[in-house]
């Protein structure tokens, strides 16, 4: 039997009557984006198929060829989450911990059922999705990430529940800013990384609307 203690609805109710009227609307409007994001996390597809590629969630199985292909510095030197060294740990607590993370949706990008690397989205609270991708590098130069993107980006619209995407890139990343513009995505601006292993580097901020027609 449920409870009214044990009951999630009842409990951010119950804690707003204590709150003055500027703290529940607060509450009130972090309650509605995490209720946002969890309903466009859920409702992506568990699989995406395109011309060559499967992405599908990550398992267990990928991690040898993850750790194999993410253990390199000319990868980690673009991204602001992958650390370098690359170890078991790291893919394992990929797998098992930060792709079970209810702000956090990555696939995995497969092609002729080997794991090639990894593409997804990253909820934060209040903001819009953020695409992130990183592929091994023996599968640079083929257009598998360009392809893999616009899977995503196309099932993420397919929902109608992703308005606006945003995405941002190294800005000496031409391959990066390339996969970018390719999947339709518009330059809003340029800054620095404000934390990660990319801190005070330049970066270029990109976002995306959802076709009219889609």
């Amino acid at each position: 039997m449920t409870t009214l203690e044990d009951d999630d609805d009842y409990l951010p109710r119950r804690r707003t009557q204590l709150m003055g009227p500027a703290a529940q609307a607060k509450a009130l409007a972090e309650a509605t984006a995490k209720l946002a994001a969890r309903r466009q996390r859920d409702a992506l597809p568990h699989r995406i198929e395109t011309p060559r590629l499967v992405l599908r969630a990550p398992i267990r199985g990928d991690v040898p060829d993850l750790v194999k292909l993410a253990d390199n510095k000319a990868i980690a030197d673009r991204l602001s989450r992958l650390p370098h060294p690359y170890t078991r740990a790291d893919g394992i607590g990929f797998i098992e911990i930060i792709a079970q993370r209810p702000d956090e949706r990555p696939y995995a990008i497969t092609l002729n059922d080997q794991f090639t690397g990894v593409v997804g989205f990253t909820f934060h609270e209040g903001q819009l999705p953020e695409l992130g991708y990183w592929l091994g590098e023996p599968y640079w130069g083929r257009g598998i990430m360009s392809e893999a993107v616009k899977g995503l980006v196309e099932a993420a619209f397919g929902t109608r529940l992703f308005p606006r995407l945003k995405a941002r890139a190294l800005a000496s990343n031409d391959g990066s800013l390339n996969v970018l513009t390719k999947a339709g995505f518009a330059r809003i601006g340029e800054g620095t990384d404000p934390a990660g292993t990319l801190k005070d580097q330049p970066i270029v901020f990109f976002e995306l609307e959802q076709p009219k027609w889609s």
